[in-house]
């Protein structure tokens, strides 16, 4: 049975899409990523795709509708990304602001440090 990751920000649209793409890529054996949202938005924001285009995690990118934190059962770690829902057992405040490459290169560094730190490395 996999433990899972979910990654919270705000809307579970875009953020939190990114990293739980750049962490399931890198994924631990084990571990599996999913993302939810606080106020969930109605669809997945379209930079997000746009940001993981041509990367090596673009395909791991879920398109689904943002889904709410009570949609998801029992997570192992919670990563909340510039928001702190109950529970949360690491909080992202990310240094950059705007939503562009520099943020998403910051969210790969986290992510995958996140991911070799739960693989023992």
């Amino acid at each position: 049975m996999s433990q899972v990751v979910l990654f919270v920000c705000p809307h579970g649209a875009a953020k939190s899409r990114l990293a739980a793409a750049f962490f399931a890529r890198v994924a631990p054996s084990g571990w599996t990523a999913t993302s939810a949202g606080l106020d969930p938005g109605p669809e997945l924001s379209p930079t997000a795709g746009t940001l993981l285009a041509g990367t090596d995690a673009e395909a791991f990118l879920d398109r689904k509708p943002p889904r709410s934190l009570a949609q998801v059962v029992a997570p192992d770690r919670i990563v909340g990304i510039d928001c702190g829902p109950d529970g949360v057992t690491d909080h992202w405040e990310l240094r950059h602001r705007e939503f562009d490459a520099a943020m998403r290169d910051e969210i790969r560094a986290r992510a995958e440090a996140l991911a070799s730190e739960l693989g023992g490395g």
